[in-house]
């Protein structure tokens, strides 16, 4: 910026390398330069240049979005990889605390409790979000394959689906080694990522919910059904506000556990299980 002289030229080609006109006629000449991103500029539109006065052919595009957009793009990035680390630092922060309101503890499972009932994923259910991860790693690997297209984009596109099939590996090996286990004294759902502990005492309500998402659709004046299919299933336990303490899939194995385990709440909280649909407008 500082040696460099400032001109302006016309855009003549974009195709690769972008090409831009400089001067007046007769004295005009062509120069090209590589790119990050094409944003800002267009065909046979005037565009800032910086000029080497080495070399009047060597220019490098001075716009705004041409000179920052790239290294804007990649400080937000590093913010949020700065930002999850900081997290995950602080995961186990307060953990007496997190234990006594049931919280996920991001630490070592102290093991399965002291108890033979014991349920754990169906083996398709991780099969399926590791199926789920390939569209991720298609979205990463093709622009890191292809030769054309702007640096930016291509950078884009390949954090994006990395960072898709990275987070299904992740659900995927926490769904393989769930294992939720109860007793007499409370529940406790243990995975490679962490565990959680709920006594029965804080236990106030066991539900069957049904959740799905829905809209107001102006012309049929009503609020739409849900699509066959769309429906989430899931076993929550809830506390004395209606938070839900720890929740699970109803397909856990074996099912003879499954109706152990409502038998022991019944028992030691005088609940019975109950069905509640929860519509998610948006």
């Amino acid at each position: 910026m500082r040696s460099w002289t400032r001109a302006v030229g016309e855009v003549r080609a974009m195709n690769g390398d972008v090409e831009f006109e400089l001067g007046q006629e007769p004295d005009s000449y062509r120069a090209s330069t590589a790119v990050d991103h094409t944003w800002g500029l267009s065909l046979f539109k005037k565009a800032p240049l910086f000029v080497d006065p080495a070399n009047p052919a060597h220019v490098k595009p001075a716009g705004v979005l041409q000179m920052w957009l790239s290294p804007a793009g990649l400080s937000v990035l590093l913010l949020v990889l700065l930002s999850i680390a900081w997290m995950a630092a602080r995961a186990g922060a307060g953990q007496e605390i997190a234990q006594s309101k049931g919280q996920w503890m991001f630490t070592e499972a102290p093991g399965p409790l002291s108890s033979d009932l014991t349920l754990h994923s169906p083996t398709r259910q991780w099969k399926i979000v590791v199926g789920w991860s390939i569209l991720g790693v298609a979205m990463a690997l093709i622009p890191l394959l292809a030769k054309g297209g702007n640096s930016f984009s291509r950078i884009g596109y390949i954090t994006l689906g990395s960072a898709f099939a990275l987070a299904l590996w992740g659900y995927a090996w926490h769904t393989k080694t769930l294992q939720v286990t109860a007793n007499q004294q409370g529940i406790r759902m243990i995975s490679v990522l962490g565990w959680r502990d709920v006594s029965w005492e804080t236990v106030r309500s066991v539900e069957e919910q049904e959740i799905f998402t829905t809209y107001y659709n102006g012309k049929m004046r009503m609020w739409e059904l849900p699509f066959p299919g769309s429906t989430i299933r899931v076993l929550a336990f809830n506390d004395e506000r209606d938070h839900t303490l720890i929740s699970f899939s109803p397909e856990l194995e074996p099912s003879e556990s499954l109706s152990r385990l409502f038998a022991l709440c019944t028992e030691r909280t005088g609940l019975k299980l109950h069905r509640r649909t929860i519509a998610i407008r948006y």
